[in-house]
């Protein structure tokens, strides 16, 4: 067995990188993960904010290949990789920053964790294509090891949760980043920031490390989050 006791995973969500978010706060965040000394690094969507040609022009994510994770980084699309009409260049541009891009697809890390990536809502409006069921994806996977799904919105929880899915991370909502946002976030999801656990299951929404828009919060902070994962 690869791992024989603990798995430190750094979520990381809604970067946001592009004309407010440059490449000064990235190599901030790549400074904070390398830091932890991360096994793996999950980017939970939403990683560039609305021009991926912009960001590639200016290098914002370059620091990304300086990220250190012993079993590598993966990520996710959010719904503002689709409304940049530039799914194709933001995908591109994450995997020459190092990163593992999956679209309704898992990956095996060892003998031990499945990481599932399924793709956002916003697939349906923006590149007018459906995304797949989350049954349909794991169908040939061992549900008997740890399955980590990744999904940028934390919409679809329950069919997560039938599947046997161990932990879901998302993104999204920035915990409604201002007041009084967070009341909207609250009735639109039903874990709009933190942890939720239904049985087996456990879902962590994080309420991002950028913003969306103007650089405010209030009633919120940037945060990365950091979760072990102990193996008996």
């Amino acid at each position: 067995m690869l791992f024989k006791r603990l798995v430190q995973i750094v979520l990381v969500s809604d970067i946001h990188m592009g004309r407010v978010i440059g490449i000064d706060r990235v190599e901030r965040l790549v400074k904070s993960l390398n830091e932890l000394n991360p096994d793996i690094v999950l980017y939970a969507g939403d990683q560039i904010d609305d021009d991926a040609t912009y960001v590639t022009n200016n290098k914002i994510a370059e620091p990304l290949r300086n990220v250190k994770a012993r079993f590598g980084s993966y990520a996710v699309l959010g719904n503002h990789e689709y409304i940049s009409g530039q799914p194709a260049v933001a995908v591109s541009l994450l995997k020459n920053s190092g990163i593992t891009v999956l679209q309704d697809q898992w990956t095996t890390i060892g003998d031990a964790i499945y990481i599932v990536d399924r793709d956002d809502l916003s697939a349906i409006r923006y590149a007018s294509r459906g995304t797949g069921t989350l049954a349909d994806i794991m169908k040939d996977i061992d549900k008997k090891k740890t399955i980590i799904v990744m999904d940028h919105q934390p919409s679809r929880i329950n069919e997560a949760a039938q599947q046997g899915v161990d932990l879901q991370v998302s993104g999204h909502t920035h915990n409604g980043q201002f007041f009084p946002n967070n009341l909207i976030t609250k009735r639109i999801y039903e874990q709009d920031w933190g942890n939720l656990k239904k049985d087996e299951y456990q879902l962590i929404v994080s309420c991002g490390y950028g913003t969306w828009g103007p650089p405010i919060r209030l009633g919120n902070q940037p945060e990365i989050v950091e979760i072990n994962i102990k193996f008996e």
